[in-house]
Protein backbone atom coordinates (compact mmCIF):
# COMPACT_ATOMS: atom_id res chain seq x y z
CA UNK A 1 0.00 0.00 0.00
CA UNK A 2 2.55 2.67 0.69
CA UNK A 3 4.64 1.63 -2.14
CA UNK A 4 1.42 2.69 -4.20
CA UNK A 5 1.30 5.86 -2.79
CA UNK A 6 4.43 6.80 -4.07
CA UNK A 7 3.60 9.05 -6.86
CA UNK A 8 6.13 10.08 -9.31
CA UNK A 9 6.67 13.75 -9.55
CA UNK A 10 7.42 14.14 -13.59
CA UNK A 11 5.30 11.56 -15.20
CA UNK A 12 8.29 11.72 -18.00
CA UNK A 13 11.05 10.53 -15.54
CA UNK A 14 10.83 6.69 -14.55
CA UNK A 15 13.79 7.02 -12.52
CA UNK A 16 13.08 10.74 -10.51
CA UNK A 17 15.03 11.33 -7.38
CA UNK A 18 11.80 13.08 -5.87
CA UNK A 19 9.22 10.72 -5.52
CA UNK A 20 6.10 12.23 -2.79
CA UNK A 21 3.75 10.27 -0.77
CA UNK A 22 1.22 12.08 1.38
CA UNK A 23 2.96 14.87 3.09
CA UNK A 24 6.48 12.85 2.73
CA UNK A 25 8.36 13.77 0.01
CA UNK A 26 11.14 10.89 -0.50
CA UNK A 27 14.39 12.78 -2.19
CA UNK A 28 16.81 9.35 -3.14
CA UNK A 29 19.68 10.38 -5.65
CA UNK A 30 20.49 6.62 -6.10
CA UNK A 31 17.19 6.56 -7.97
CA UNK A 32 18.51 7.93 -10.74
CA UNK A 33 19.41 5.57 -13.61
CA UNK A 34 22.50 7.98 -15.10
CA UNK A 35 25.58 7.21 -12.62
CA UNK A 36 26.79 10.97 -12.71
CA UNK A 37 23.30 12.15 -11.66
CA UNK A 38 23.10 9.89 -8.52
CA UNK A 39 24.21 13.59 -6.12
CA UNK A 40 22.92 16.51 -5.22
CA UNK A 41 22.99 18.82 -8.41
CA UNK A 42 21.10 22.02 -9.08
CA UNK A 43 18.67 20.70 -11.35
CA UNK A 44 17.74 18.68 -7.89
CA UNK A 45 17.57 22.37 -6.18
CA UNK A 46 15.13 23.13 -9.08
CA UNK A 47 12.93 20.44 -8.91
CA UNK A 48 12.68 21.00 -5.37
CA UNK A 49 11.68 24.64 -5.19
CA UNK A 50 8.86 24.18 -7.68
CA UNK A 51 7.42 20.88 -5.70
CA UNK A 52 7.44 22.99 -2.28
CA UNK A 53 5.66 26.00 -4.03
CA UNK A 54 2.90 23.63 -5.91
CA UNK A 55 2.51 20.96 -2.63
CA UNK A 56 1.76 22.78 0.19
CA UNK A 57 1.10 19.86 2.07
CA UNK A 58 4.31 18.32 2.35
CA UNK A 59 5.43 18.85 5.54
CA UNK A 60 9.03 15.97 5.70
CA UNK A 61 11.87 15.37 3.34
CA UNK A 62 13.08 12.01 3.49
CA UNK A 63 16.41 11.59 2.65
CA UNK A 64 19.04 9.16 1.21
CA UNK A 65 22.12 10.51 -0.50
CA UNK A 66 25.66 10.16 -0.45
CA UNK A 67 25.97 13.90 -1.05
CA UNK A 68 27.06 16.00 -4.17
CA UNK A 69 27.34 19.74 -4.76
CA UNK A 70 27.83 21.61 -1.40
CA UNK A 71 26.19 25.19 -2.53
CA UNK A 72 23.33 23.09 -4.02
CA UNK A 73 22.78 21.44 -0.61
CA UNK A 74 23.13 24.66 0.91
CA UNK A 75 20.47 25.96 -1.49
CA UNK A 76 18.24 23.29 -0.54
CA UNK A 77 18.54 23.33 3.15
CA UNK A 78 17.63 27.10 2.60
CA UNK A 79 14.28 26.11 1.03
CA UNK A 80 13.95 23.72 3.74
CA UNK A 81 14.17 26.19 6.38
CA UNK A 82 12.02 28.51 4.92
CA UNK A 83 9.20 26.16 4.35
CA UNK A 84 9.79 24.76 8.09
CA UNK A 85 9.91 20.94 6.81
CA UNK A 86 11.23 18.20 8.92
CA UNK A 87 13.80 15.73 7.79
CA UNK A 88 14.52 12.00 7.89
CA UNK A 89 17.14 9.55 6.99
CA UNK A 90 16.10 6.25 5.73
CA UNK A 91 18.77 4.67 4.41
CA UNK A 92 22.08 6.76 4.12
CA UNK A 93 23.05 10.35 4.41
CA UNK A 94 26.52 11.51 4.01
CA UNK A 95 28.89 14.80 3.13
CA UNK A 96 26.95 17.42 1.86
CA UNK A 97 23.43 15.26 2.15
CA UNK A 98 24.07 15.92 6.00
CA UNK A 99 23.60 20.36 5.28
CA UNK A 100 20.23 19.26 3.69
CA UNK A 101 19.41 17.37 7.25
CA UNK A 102 20.39 19.28 9.54
CA UNK A 103 17.81 22.22 7.49
CA UNK A 104 14.76 20.28 9.35
CA UNK A 105 12.90 21.74 12.25
CA UNK A 106 12.52 18.28 13.66
CA UNK A 107 14.91 15.67 12.62
CA UNK A 108 14.97 11.88 12.70
CA UNK A 109 16.76 8.72 11.39
CA UNK A 110 15.50 5.66 10.79
CA UNK A 111 16.99 3.08 12.78
CA UNK A 112 19.61 0.99 11.03
CA UNK A 113 20.38 3.95 9.10
CA UNK A 114 24.08 5.77 8.60
CA UNK A 115 24.82 9.79 9.14
CA UNK A 116 28.50 10.14 7.41
CA UNK A 117 30.22 13.31 8.06
CA UNK A 118 34.06 14.42 6.78
CA UNK A 119 35.83 17.53 4.94
CA UNK A 120 35.02 19.10 1.58
CA UNK A 121 36.84 18.69 -1.35
CA UNK A 122 37.66 19.84 -4.65
CA UNK A 123 39.77 17.30 -6.88
CA UNK A 124 42.40 18.62 -8.56
CA UNK A 125 40.82 18.68 -12.43
CA UNK A 126 38.55 20.92 -10.92
CA UNK A 127 40.57 23.44 -9.76
CA UNK A 128 42.49 23.65 -12.65
CA UNK A 129 39.53 24.19 -14.76
CA UNK A 130 37.92 26.97 -12.25
CA UNK A 131 41.43 28.67 -12.52
CA UNK A 132 41.06 29.09 -16.51
CA UNK A 133 37.64 29.88 -16.51
CA UNK A 134 37.80 32.85 -13.71
CA UNK A 135 41.84 33.60 -14.17
CA UNK A 136 40.59 36.72 -16.14
CA UNK A 137 37.99 38.09 -14.06
CA UNK A 138 39.16 37.32 -10.99
CA UNK A 139 42.29 38.74 -12.13
CA UNK A 140 44.61 35.85 -11.28
CA UNK A 141 47.80 36.40 -13.44
CA UNK A 142 49.33 33.08 -12.12
CA UNK A 143 48.83 29.94 -9.96
CA UNK A 144 50.24 31.75 -6.44
CA UNK A 145 47.45 34.59 -6.94
CA UNK A 146 44.99 31.90 -7.29
CA UNK A 147 46.28 30.05 -4.21
CA UNK A 148 46.15 32.42 -2.34
CA UNK A 149 42.17 33.23 -3.28
CA UNK A 150 41.99 29.28 -2.77
CA UNK A 151 43.58 30.00 0.75
CA UNK A 152 41.02 32.58 2.14
CA UNK A 153 37.91 31.00 0.23
CA UNK A 154 38.57 27.70 2.00
CA UNK A 155 38.78 29.53 5.36
CA UNK A 156 35.30 31.34 4.81
CA UNK A 157 33.80 27.80 3.53
CA UNK A 158 34.87 26.05 6.82
CA UNK A 159 33.67 29.02 8.86
CA UNK A 160 29.85 29.24 6.92
CA UNK A 161 30.09 25.79 7.86
CA UNK A 162 30.59 25.86 11.69
CA UNK A 163 28.57 28.62 11.76
CA UNK A 164 25.59 26.84 9.80
CA UNK A 165 26.10 23.48 12.28
CA UNK A 166 25.86 25.97 15.72
CA UNK A 167 22.75 27.58 13.94
CA UNK A 168 20.65 24.40 13.87
CA UNK A 169 21.36 23.68 17.58
CA UNK A 170 23.87 21.01 17.00
CA UNK A 171 26.96 21.12 19.61
CA UNK A 172 30.05 23.46 18.68
CA UNK A 173 32.62 20.55 19.59
CA UNK A 174 30.77 17.85 17.86
CA UNK A 175 31.15 20.57 14.63
CA UNK A 176 34.42 20.63 14.89
CA UNK A 177 34.81 16.41 15.19
CA UNK A 178 32.53 16.32 11.56
CA UNK A 179 35.79 17.79 9.60
CA UNK A 180 38.58 15.46 11.08
CA UNK A 181 37.48 12.71 8.48
CA UNK A 182 39.58 13.67 5.47
CA UNK A 183 37.82 13.51 2.03
CA UNK A 184 38.57 10.06 1.21
CA UNK A 185 37.16 8.74 4.46
CA UNK A 186 33.76 9.00 6.56
CA UNK A 187 32.82 9.62 10.41
CA UNK A 188 29.70 7.83 11.09
CA UNK A 189 28.76 8.50 14.79
CA UNK A 190 26.44 6.58 16.76
CA UNK A 191 22.92 7.37 17.23
CA UNK A 192 23.71 8.72 20.93
CA UNK A 193 25.92 11.10 19.81
CA UNK A 194 24.28 12.07 17.25
CA UNK A 195 21.15 12.57 19.82
CA UNK A 196 23.71 14.14 22.47
CA UNK A 197 25.16 16.83 19.78
CA UNK A 198 21.50 17.84 18.50
CA UNK A 199 21.73 16.62 15.14
CA UNK A 200 18.96 13.96 15.90
CA UNK A 201 16.14 15.93 17.94
CA UNK A 202 13.61 13.53 18.14
CA UNK A 203 14.18 9.66 18.23
CA UNK A 204 12.37 6.75 16.05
Amino acid sequence: LFLALLLPINAHSQDSKFNLGGSKLIYDTFASSNADEQEITWEDVDELEALLKSEPSIREIELNSAGGDIEAAFYMADLIIDFELNTNVNGTCESACTLILLAGEKRTVERGSWVGFHQSYWDAPYIRDYFERKKDSEGWSNAFDFASWLYGDTQQEILRNLQYFVERGVDAGFAIKTMKATSDDMWYPRRKELIAAGVITTSR
